[in-house]
């Protein structure tokens, strides 16, 4: 039982050592917090990506980032695939109805901005918000941008 645990951890931690992470002087705890305090909810995703599409950072449930939702333009996506096609591109921000009733979602997507006297790792983002109190997507983006700011990003 002992050998099964050991060996269980040492595979999981070489899986970490090998999965993309945060730039080097990025507090995940802090950006966690900030985009949390910032667009934070159940229905808020927010995914960072490295210049080759891999996720190096997830805010908000697995659930909420897995599902599918409209993406304004007639279809429903993950927020994983609209990051993907939003990596190397403009920032561009959009909102519409989700669904019956009041809820709407907002979109933000587009390059991670370059705060003065910080390198620039080349990452791109996405952050959804949806449901009844959904902020549109332009403020999603401002919100955000300003939470990785904060985060020394």
């Amino acid at each position: 039982m002992r050998r099964s645990a050991v060996v269980l951890t040492t595979a999981g931690l070489l899986l970490a050592a090998c999965s993309p992470k945060l730039p080097k002087g990025v507090d995940e705890q802090q950006l966690s917090e900030a985009v949390g305090r910032a667009i934070g909810g159940p229905n808020t995703c927010v995914l960072l990506a490295d210049k080759a599409g891999k996720v190096v950072w997830t805010g908000g449930g697995y659930i909420t980032c897995a599902r599918n939702v409209p993406t304004c333009d007639g279809r429903t996506t993950t927020a994983q695939t609209v990051l993907e096609g939003a990596i190397g591109k403009p920032a561009r921000f959009t909102s519409c109805p989700s669904g019956p009733g009041a809820n709407t979602i907002g979109w933000a997507m587009g390059p991670v901005p370059v705060g003065e006297g910080k390198p620039d790792h080349g990452l791109s983002y996405v952050a959804i918000m949806e449901g009844e109190r959904a902020l549109p997507g332009r403020e999603v983006g401002e919100r955000v941008e300003e939470a990785f700011a904060k985060a020394g990003l």
